[in-house]
């Protein structure tokens, strides 16, 4: 009898550590949740920042093109501010180019802001060059 006893001690004992107590799996499906959480917000973080870099893209591809539109210009340019309107992307694209004259009378500084708003409250992009003739 004394052998079936401890036969069955050793089987329950053996059974009692074949597994995970609920405690683990709680704090397990916690840690998970926690990494999980941190994963989507970063992934989320990631296509915010991807969507801000594609305006800024295309904000400065409308700079670069009046900028060499007016540096590349045989014509002269006249100081003084100017402002229009350039599609890109499915978006029209406020610009505005100031002429600046120089310290050298053959030189002029051109300034060009591209904004989505025609009030210039937030310039997307901006370029600085310079037209000499």
């Amino acid at each position: 009898m004394a052998r079936s006893r401890d036969s069955i001690t050793k089987m329950v004992k053996a059974h009692k550590q074949s597994g995970f107590t609920l405690l683990e799996i709680i704090v397990a499906l916690a840690l998970l949740t926690i990494a999980l959480t941190a994963i989507v917000t970063v992934a989320s973080t990631r296509a915010e920042t991807l969507i801000q870099l594609r305006e800024k893209n295309r904000a400065l591809m409308v700079a670069n093109n009046i900028m060499q539109r007016y540096t590349l210009s045989s014509q002269q340019v006249s100081v003084g501010v100017i402002d229009g309107v350039q599609e890109n992307g499915k978006t029209d694209w406020k610009w505005q180019l100031n002429v600046q004259p120089t310290n050298n009378d053959y030189i002029y500084r051109l300034d060009v802001k591209v904004s989505k708003n025609a009030d210039f409250d937030h310039v997307s992009a901006s370029l600085v060059g310079f037209k000499w003739y």
